[in-house]
């Protein structure tokens, strides 16, 4: 339970720090009014919280010798964490907003007499809200599996320099992917394109295939290493 508790600690830290630091953007944008648009900032900010709420708890998971309880409690986490950013954006979102409910969306996209523009949108809005909890996972696993290697191939006084790129650059190309393929796909195709959400992934599912072999093969190794002993 500790390793439950830290995470959760460490999210809600994270939380706030990323939610003031996006917050100009919603400020230079003119939307102070629309409480829906600082909701959906606040669900975007968990989300990429997870990432260094991983970091946090990465020791505790591989500490020698290796156990599977504090990963199962950090997964327990984390999808407490990811539920949670599907509620907003699935719930709390369209009521603040006054928005069409995820039941409307899906009507949206079925109907024949809707432009592709409108069946696209309702595509969009419906699979990357879906699709809004994968990306929390995705971003504790790569937390996680950064704050583990980073132990092994950083010098100590270069860790947190890792850290801080690793985190902005999930930032950066989360925001530049979102936006992106919204404004050039979605709205300017006249064919379905409800794949188009899953480019949405694309970065953290990379880096998550290139550090989770090499992280099974560590986990293993772990296990043999404890078993001898």
């Amino acid at each position: 339970m500790r390793v439950f508790r830290k995470f959760l600690l460490a999210e809600l830290t994270w939380t706030t720090a990323i939610f003031l630091l996006i917050m100009p953007i919603t400020i230079l944008s003119g939307d102070l009014i629309d409480t829906s648009i600082h909701v959906r900032w606040l669900g975007r900010a968990i989300g990429l919280a997870a990432f260094p709420a991983g970091i946090t708890v990465a020791g505790d998971i591989f500490a020698a010798p290796f156990r599977w309880r504090p990963l199962l409690f950090t997964l327990l986490a984390t999808s407490l964490v990811a539920l949670s950013v599907l509620g907003i954006f699935a719930f709390v979102v369209p009521v603040l907003g006054r928005q069409a409910t995820l039941a409307e969306v899906m009507l949206h996209m079925r109907s024949v007499t809707a432009s592709w523009e409108v069946r696209n949108d309702a595509a969009w809005r419906l699979y990357s809200t879906l699709l809004s909890p994968v990306s929390t996972l995705l971003h504790a696993a790569i937390g996680v599996m950064v704050g583990v290697w980073a132990e092994y191939a950083m010098p100590s006084a270069f860790r947190r320099l890792l850290y801080w790129i690793t985190g902005l650059g999930l930032l950066v190309s989360g925001y530049a992917v979102f936006d992106t393929t919204y404004e050039s796909v979605v709205l300017h195709t006249t064919a379905p394109v409800e794949f188009a959400a899953f480019y949405t992934l694309l970065v953290p599912l990379g880096i998550c295939a290139g550090l989770g072999l090499p992280t099974l093969a560590l986990v293993r190794g772990a296990e043999v290493r404890g078993s001898a002993t």
